[in-house]
């Protein structure tokens, strides 16, 4: 039975802390394949604008590419209005019927989750990988573990796995003020945001 890794998010841009987490849980749990999809409209955060959304999945091609076990789906950048998870999953199980859906996740969203559309339904569909962050105790986050496992019926998976304090939203803040991201995202996606001056101000423009 194919087991077949999702990995959602508004990869804005992508960073080396999402390829690890994906690649960890990948071995962890002797998963056939990762799909990462780049959300569109998410009705729970504002994802930035002043990147055009093919872009951040351009970024996912660039730091996936040299994974044979990465793939990468435009599922949801393709779907205008706002973008529901359950909605991607039913189609994800449409296009590999049979297939174990497990989604790998930050511990922030075990906080979240139940907030989803039809989040009963789509704690049933597939079983979570979820991985400590930085910022949440462990008696925290086990506690909620436990009750989703008891209230929602949840599968869930606890990865061991290092944690990398990396955020998206501090790589733009560093290169709006002009500091250094090397190693904090793959070089070409490096390459691609100088390239193009993505996350500059905007009365700097391309350098």
């Amino acid at each position: 039975m194919e087991k077949i890794g999702i990995m959602g998010g508004s990869f804005n841009p992508i960073h080396i802390g999402h390829l690890h987490l994906a690649e960890s849980a990948r071995v962890e749990f002797g998963l056939d394949q990762v799909i990462f999809i780049p959300t569109g409209d998410n009705p729970l955060k504002n994802t930035n604008a002043e990147v055009d959304r093919s872009q951040r999945y351009h970024m996912v091609e660039l730091a996936i590419a040299s994974n044979p076990y990465f793939s990468a789906t435009p599922i949801e950048i393709k779907r205008y209005g706002n973008s529901y998870t359950i909605d991607t999953v039913r189609e994800i199980q449409k296009a590999h019927p049979g297939a174990v859906i497990y989604f790998i996740t930050g511990a922030d969203i075990m906080f979240e989750v139940t907030k989803w559309r039809e989040s009963r339904e789509l704690m049933r569909a597939m079983i979570f990988i979820t991985a400590f962050r930085p910022g949440y105790p462990k008696t925290k986050f086990n506690k909620r573990i436990h009750t989703l496992r008891k209230e929602y019926h949840a599968r869930i998976l606890k990865l061991v796995s290092s944690e990398m304090d990396i955020a998206s939203t501090d790589i733009r803040s560093r290169i709006k003020e002009g500091k250094s991201i090397k190693y904090l995202i793959p070089e070409p996606v490096e390459a691609y945001i100088v390239e193009n001056g993505l996350y500059l101000p905007k009365e700097k423009g391309l350098s």
